[in-house]
């Protein structure tokens, strides 16, 4: 490995540590991401306080069991109410490439390719590249850019059937990550508004008020 690094030109050890950058940062983004969406379900979860609120405090419910049935029944009640918008977008979007295919008789077709889907709007390098070997040397390069965005009007079904995908896919994962946040926050309520804690309680010590005190269930 020591005699490969030697063997690199300074230009090579520029690329390689380039592309090191670009990990390592990638990892930090991921890293963000990760916490974000610890925050984002946290924020979600509290959504089940004010669903089972009303039977809990007004102690229509005082037990789990009819608890977590009736948690779970406006759990997936909200879950389909909100799903069913995404999940529309979505089958908007196949529509539209099934049309396109129709108009133009071309059951292939790949909405993502460069030519006239949507990869035609993005930057596509070509990273095969990078690494090549010639003899017992290593040539370090470059990705080449095989491709620039460009508007193709022909890709038009391409372009809709991905921005479609991307939205209705984008908010279904929010909706379904907010019924999983609700779902860890019923369990979590579980434990703190049923549970019977005897913190504090000392069994050799007189109540000053025995009339008064509850008994330990």
């Amino acid at each position: 490995m020591f005699n490969f690094l030697i063997s690199l030109s300074e230009n090579d050890k520029r690329i390689i540590f380039a592309i090191l950058i670009i990990f390592i940062f990638v990892f930090v983004i991921i890293g963000y991401i990760g916490y974000l969406i610890t925050r984002v379900m946290k924020w979600q979860g509290r959504k089940m306080d004010s669903l089972v609120s009303d039977v809990i405090t007004t102690k229509v419910i005082t037990t789990k069991k009819p608890y977590f049935s009736y948690a779970r029944k406006k759990n997936w009640r909200m879950f389909f109410k909100q799903a069913y918008i995404p999940l529309l977008i979505i089958l908007t979007g196949f529509i539209i490439l099934i049309i396109r295919n129709a108009i133009y008789h071309n059951w292939a077709y790949n909405p993502f390719n460069k030519e006239d889907g949507f990869g035609s709007l993005l930057f596509i390098w070509d990273f095969s590249v990078c690494f090549k070997r010639e003899g017992s040397a290593v040539l370090v390069n470059w990705p080449v850019l095989v491709n620039s965005p460009h508007f193709v009007l022909n890709a038009w079904g391409g372009y809709l059937f991905v921005i479609f995908i991307l939205v209705g896919g984008i908010w279904y994962l929010i909706v379904l990550q907010a019924l999983i946040s609700r779902t860890i926050r019923m369990f979590t309520l579980s434990t703190t508004i049923f549970e019977k804690s005897l913190e504090g309680f000392n069994q050799n010590s007189p109540s000053p008020n025995p009339g008064n005190q509850n008994p330990i269930e």
